[in-house]
C-alpha cells in the first residue's frame, strides 16, 4: 500500500510501522550477541501493541516501567511473569497493579526500592525476583547519552557498596524477594562498536568483582545496551561485527558457567529493535519565505515527532525529509536549505534548522524515516491538544492495524475510592429493572428499559480495559454486579454478564484492530452482545460446530442457524462459532465477531418458556460476511478461547445471577415474615420454620463461598498469565456451576414451601417467590448438569493429587506394585 493511499485512508500526519522490519532487527542483533543470550524489548521506544507482538514473535521479551507499558505487553501476548519492571521511584500502587496482574521480575534501584517491592510482594503473597541495578564508573565509551557513571536516580553507586550490600543480604531472609543478579545499564546510542564493546566488558568486570567480594547473586545478569540507530534521519542501523566474540570472551574469563546456563546473560533494546520499522508520513501545508529563509511548515511538529523527549532531546534538530515513497530527489525541484516547522502555536516547534531537501510544494507528502523509536512515544502529544498522529502496522505490505492514542481528561478517584464504582453503578439502575421485571416476566419480552438503562450506567464496559474506555474491572466486579442485578431482575442479569463473558473473550483473544474497533463501543453503551453457540446438529455441545465458515474476496461468509440466541433479537453484535472451513472436522471450531449491519439477520423462532422469559432467547437465522480481522483467537482452536474465556466466565456469571436471584428470594421471604402482616400460619418460634431457613441459608452460604474461592482461583491464574487447563480448575469451575444451580433452586423452593400457597405460590403474589423459582429451574439446563458431571468425572480419574478448592493439593500417592 502506497504512503499517498495509506495517507487518503487513515489521514496525516501518519505513523508507519514495518513489522516484518522489526523482526529483521530483532534477528540482526541476536546474530551480534553471546549466543542464548536473552533480549529484551524496551517499550519505551515504542509500546505499540503490534510492534511489541512482532518482537515478542521475533524473540524478544518485554522491558515496562509503567502501568500503560504493561498493559501494551500484556495485550502483544506477553506473559506477566517473563516481562522485566524497571525504572526509579516505583510507587505501592503501581507495584501493587503490577504484582495483581501477574509482573514477578523487577530491577530495583535503591534499598528503599527493594524494601519497597518486598512489601508489596508480601502484601500480594508471592515472591518478587529482583536485579540490583548498579550505577557503575565513569565508563569507558562514548555515548549519545551516559546514565549512569555520574550522580543519578539510576541504580546502587559502586563506591558506596559497602553501605549498601549488607542491607541487600538481610532482605535475602526475606521470603518474599529473592534478589538474583545484578543490572547494568550505563548508556544509550553508543558512538562507535569500540564504546560499546569497551562500555559493555567494564559492566562485566564490575558484575565479577561484586559477586566476588560482596557475595551478590548472579545468577541473572542484565549487562543493558547502548546499541545505536539514526534518529529521523536516512540511514541503516550499524553492524557490530566483533560484539559477539569480544563479549562470550569476558564471560568466558569471569562468568565461566554462563554457557551452561549458570548465568543467564541479558540485554535491552529500544532504537535498534524499532527504530527502522516506522517512518512518520507529513504533509506540506505550507512554504513561505522570511528574511532570506525557507519554512515547510508540516502538519506534524514537537507534538507528533518528540525527539527523545524522555531523554533529554527536545526538539529534535536534525531530522530529515524526504519525498515519501522515495528517497531520491524529486525531478525537476530545486535542492534548497530549508527549516522544517510543525503547526504549533510556538517558535519551539521546530524539527530542523537548516536541511537540504528538494523544494516541496503545499500539499505534498513528505517522509522522514528511521522514527519507529522515540517518535510518538517520545512526542509532546499533549501540548496544545491537537489530535494525536493515527498509527497503521503493516505486515507483508497490508494494513493488520489502525488506529490513534486519544488523551481524554476524567475524574480523579480520591485516595480511598474503589478503583471500579461497579456496584455502585448496578445499585443505580436496579429499580429500573425491578420495575419491569413483573411485566417483563410476563410478556416473556425483552427488557429493554434494563438494557437502556445498563447502556447509560457504563456497565456494559465492565471488563473493557480503561485504555479503550472502559471500566477496567475483574472477576470480583462481575460477581458482585451479577448478584445486585439480579435481586431485581434474573433475567435482565443473565443477559448482562453473558454480554461480559463476550467482551471478556474479544478482550483476551480479539485481534489489535477489532480491539481497537469494537473494545470502545462496547464502553461507550452503544454494542451489546448476542452469542451465537448453539446448533441443532451439535446439541448445543459448545466445542463442536456443523456451520462451515467460507472464504470470498471480501473476506470471511458466515451463515449460521441458531435455535437458541439470547437477546438476540436486539443485540448490536454477535459472536459466533463456526466449523473453520467446509472440510474441516467439525470440532476445528472458530470464533468469529460480526456487527449486526455486516448481517442479515432473521427471527425464525419464537421463546415462551417456563422461565427465564425475559431473556428472549429467540431462534434466529444469521448471514453476512466480515473482514479476517474480526477472527476472535486463532482459527479453529476456539476451544482455548472457551478454556480461557467462554467457561470460567459462563459459570462465574451464571453462579452469580442465581445466587443474587436465591438471596433476593429469602430476603423479600424474610421481609415478610418480619412484618405484622405475616402468615398467621407462620411461626417464628416453631424450630421447623427455623430449621428451615437455617437450611436456605447455609445452601446460599455454600454457593457463596465457592464461588468467591473460584473467582479467587481464576483471577490468580489470570494474573500469573496461567492457562485454566489445569484439571483442578476445570473441576472447580464445573462444580460452581452444578453447586450453585441445584442449591439456588434448592433455596428458591424452600423459600415457597415457608410462604405457603397464597404467599409464595401464587403468580400474583407481592412477594415473586414464584417467578423466582421458575426462573432458577432453568440453572440446571443452561448447559445441562449432566453433561458437566460426566466431564467432571472424567477429569476426577486424572486428578490423583485431588486438588481441592482453596487447599493445598495432596501429594501424589506411589502406584501399587
Amino acid at each position: 500500500m502506497t504512503p499517498s493511499t495509506l495517507v487518503e485512508r487513515y489521514g496525516s500526519p501518519l505513523y508507519v510501522y514495518d513489522l516484518d522490519e522489526a523482526e529483521r532487527a530483532a534477528a540482526d542483533l541476536r546474530t551480534q550477541l553471546p549466543s542464548g543470550a536473552t533480549l529484551f524489548h524496551s517499550l519505551k521506544a515504542n509500546p505499540h501493541p503490534e510492534v511489541v507482538r512482532a518482537l515478542r514473535v521475533a524473540g524478544c521479551r518485554a522491558e515496562i516501567s509503567s502501568a500503560g507499558e504493561l498493559e501494551s505487553a500484556l495485550l502483544a501476548g506477553h506473559e506477566p511473569g517473563t516481562c522485566l519492571y524497571t525504572g526509579p521511584g516505583k510507587t505501592d500502587a503501581e507495584l501493587a497493579h503490577a504484582l495483581e496482574r501477574g509482573v514477578t521480575f523487577f530491577s530495583a534501584e535503591s534499598v528503599t526500592d527493594l524494601r519497597r517491592i518486598a512489601r508489596a510482594a508480601r502484601r500480594q503473597a508471592v515472591t518478587a525476583r529482583c536485579l540490583l541495578r548498579v550505577n557503575g564508573g565513569a565508563g569507558e565509551g562514548t555515548a549519545g547519552l551516559r546514565m549512569t557513571g555520574t550522580a543519578s536516580q539510576f541504580g546502587l553507586d559502586l563506591d558506596a557498596v559497602d553501605e549498601w550490600a549488607p542491607a541487600v543480604a538481610g532482605l535475602v531472609a526475606d521470603e518474599q524477594v529473592e534478589p538474583v543478579g545484578l543490572h547494568l545499564f550505563a548508556m544509550t546510542n553508543a558512538r562507535d562498536e569500540e564504546s560499546l564493546v569497551q562500555e559493555l566488558l567494564a559492566n562485566i568486570r564490575t558484575a565479577a568483582l561484586l559477586r566476588d567480594r560482596h557475595g551478590l547473586p548472579v545468577r541473572v545478569l542484565d549487562l543493558g545496551g547502548g546499541f545505536a540507530h539514526p534518529y529521523a534521519v536516512p540511514g541503516d542501523r550499524p553492524r557490530y561485527p566483533g560484539l559477539r566474540s569480544a563479549l562470550e570472551a569476558g564471560l568466558d574469563e569471569h562468568f565461566a558457567g554462563w554457557r551452561d546456563g549458570d548465568v543467564e546473560v541479558a540485554f535491552e533494546s529500544g532504537r535498534y529493535l524499532s527504530g527502522s520499522c516506522g517512518r512518520l508520513l507529513t504533509t506540506v501545508t505550507d512554504v513561505k519565505e522570511s528574511k532570506g529563509r525557507t519554512f515547510v511548515v508540516l502538519d506534524a511538529g514537537v507534538n507528533a515527532l518528540g525527539g527523545l523527549a524522555g531523554l533529554r532531546r527536545l526538539p529534535p534538530v536534525r531530522a530529515q525529509a524526504v519525498p515519501a515513497g522515495s528517497g531520491q530527489p524529486v525531478d525537476g525541484r530545486e535542492e534548497r536549505r530549508v527549516a522544517l516547522v510543525g503547526p504549533l502555536c510556538t517558535p519551539s516547534d521546530t524539527l530542523a534548522h537548516d536541511t537540504a531537501l528538494p523544494l516541496p510544494a503545499p500539499d505534498d507528502l513528505l517522509a522522514i524515516p528511521n522514527t519507529g523509536a522515540y517518535g510518538l512515544s517520545a512526542g509532546l502529544i499533549g501540548f496544545l491538544s491537537r489530535p494525536a498522529p493515527g498509527e497503521v502496522a503493516l505486515r507483508d505490505g497490508d494494513v493488520v492495524s489502525a488506529t490513534r492514542l486519544d488523551l481524554r481528561r476524567g475524574p480523579v478517584a480520591g485516595p480511598r475510592a474503589r478503583p471500579v464504582d461497579a456496584a455502585e453503578r448496578a445499585r443505580a439502575v436496579l429499580p429500573v429493572l425491578a420495575e419491569h421485571a413483573r411485566q417483563v416476566d410476563a410478556e416473556a419480552r425483552f427488557p429493554t428499559e434494563s438494557l437502556a438503562a445498563l447502556r447509560d450506567s457504563g456497565l456494559m464496559g465492565l471488563l473493557v480495559p480503561t485504555r479503550y474506555g472502559g471500566l477496567g474491572g475483574g472477576l470480583a466486579e462481575l460477581a458482585e454486579v451479577a448478584q445486585i442485578l439480579a435481586s431485581g431482575c434474573l433475567s435482565s442479569a443473565m443477559i448482562w454478564s453473558m454480554h461480559c463473558q463476550q467482551a471478556d473473550a474479544v478482550v483476551r483473544f480479539g485481534t489489535e484492530q477489532l480491539r481497537q474497533e469494537l473494545l470502545p463501543r462496547i464502553a461507550a453503551g452503544s454494542v451489546y452482545l448476542g452469542s451465537v453457540t448453539s446448533e441443532k446438529q451439535t446439541g448445543g455441545h459448545l466445542l463442536t460446530s456443523a456451520a462451515p465458515l467460507r472464504e470470498d474476496g471480501d473476506g470471511l461468509l458466515l451463515e449460521r442457524d441458531a435455535p437458541i440466541v439470547t437477546g438476540g433479537a436486539v443485540a448490536d453484535g454477535f459472536l459466533m462459532t463456526m466449523r473453520d472451513a467446509p472440510d474441516a472436522p467439525d470440532r476445528a471450531v472458530t470464533l468469529v465477531y460480526a456487527d449486526r449491519d455486516r448481517l442479515e439477520v432473521e427471527v425464525s423462532g419464537d421463546w415462551n418458556p417456563l422461565g427465564m422469559r425475559g431473556t428472549h432467547s429467540v431462534a434466529l437465522r444469521l448471514k453476512g460476511t466480515v473482514p479476517a480481522h474480526s477472527v476472535v483467537g486463532e482459527r479453529g482452536a476456539f476451544q482455548r478461547v472457551a478454556v480461557g474465556a467462554f467457561i470460567p466466565l459462563g459459570h462465574i456469571g451464571w453462579a452469580a445471577c442465581w445466587l443474587g436471584a436465591a438471596r433476593q428470594a429469602l430476603s423479600e421471604l424474610l421481609t415478610v415474615f418480619r412484618s405484622p402482616g405475616r402468615p398467621s400460619s407462620t411461626d417464628l418460634k416453631s424450630d421447623l420454620v427455623t430449621e428451615r431457613l437455617a437450611r436456605i441459608r447455609i445452601d446460599l452460604e455454600t454457593v457463596s463461598a465457592y464461588l468467591r474461592q473460584c473467582v479467587e482461583e481464576v483471577s490468580r491464574h489470570r494474573a500469573g498469565g496461567d492457562e485454566l487447563t489445569g484439571t483442578s480448575v476445570q473441576i472447580h469451575l464445573n462444580t460452581l456451576k452444578v453447586l450453585a444451580s441445584e442449591l439456588t433452586y434448592r433455596a428458591a423452593d424452600r423459600c415457597v414451601a415457608l410462604a405457603g400457597l397464597g404467599l409464595g405460590y401464587r403468580a400474583d403474589s407481592p412477594v415473586p417467590l414464584e417467578r423466582h423459582l421458575r426462573d432458577l429451574r432453568s440453572a440446571a439446563l443452561n448447559y445441562s448438569n449432566d453433561r458437566l458431571l460426566t466431564a467432571t468425572g472424567t477429569l476426577c480419574l486424572a486428578d490423583r493429587a485431588v486438588g481441592l478448592i482453596g487447599g493445598a493439593p495432596r501429594p501424589v500417592p506411589a502406584p501399587h506394585s
